[in-house]
């Protein structure tokens, strides 16, 4: 399959499942109480914001496949690599084990709790995936676990689930 049928079809797959969250997120109720957000509001915003923009990088691979075969083949763009010297095989991969991971963490999060099971995803990503060192993915990982419960728990009152660890 060429890299650019394989593009449209992953865009068309993120297209499918962001409005599948968006469409059934509404079920768990978008706005609470008092106006608070539910627990259905975050994943009706994220998963309609991956279906647009997964439909605005689908309809540009539709109506430009040439331009964009053409660029992978004669090295436009730093020669198919990323930023990071990656290249569009080894960012799948990557794309790929971040699909198995989510499922995984979702799993986890009756047992660790919200907060660690994001955390834990954060540093297995940065250190796995991203091959960062381990010492400063902790120190993110952490950070970002910290964020997310600031925002959620503490500023919007949005109770997380909870796991063996109490937050």
């Amino acid at each position: 399959m060429s890299t650019v049928g394989g593009q449209v079809w992953w865009a068309a797959g993120l297209v499918v499942l962001g409005a599948g969250f968006a469409l059934s997120a509404p079920v768990y109720g978008v706005f609470g109480d008092e106006g608070r957000i539910g627990p259905g509001f975050v994943p009706m915003v994220a998963g309609g914001l991956l279906a647009v923009l997964a439909a605005v990088l689908l309809r540009r691979q539709l109506s430009q496949p040439v331009a964009a075969d053409e660029a992978c083949e004669s090295g436009e763009s730093g020669s198919g690599t990323d930023d990071f010297g990656r290249t569009a095989g080894q960012r799948a991969w990557i794309l790929r084990r971040v699909f198995v991971l989510l499922p995984v963490t979702v799993l986890a999060v009756p047992v660790v709790g919200m907060v660690c099971a994001f955390g834990g995803l954060v540093l297995v990503i940065s250190t796995w995936l991203e091959g960062r060192r381990l010492l400063p993915a902790v120190a993110f990982s952490v950070a970002a676990a910290g964020g997310v419960w600031v925002i959620f728990a503490v500023l919007l009152a949005v109770p997380l689930p909870t796991g063996i660890f109490g937050f």
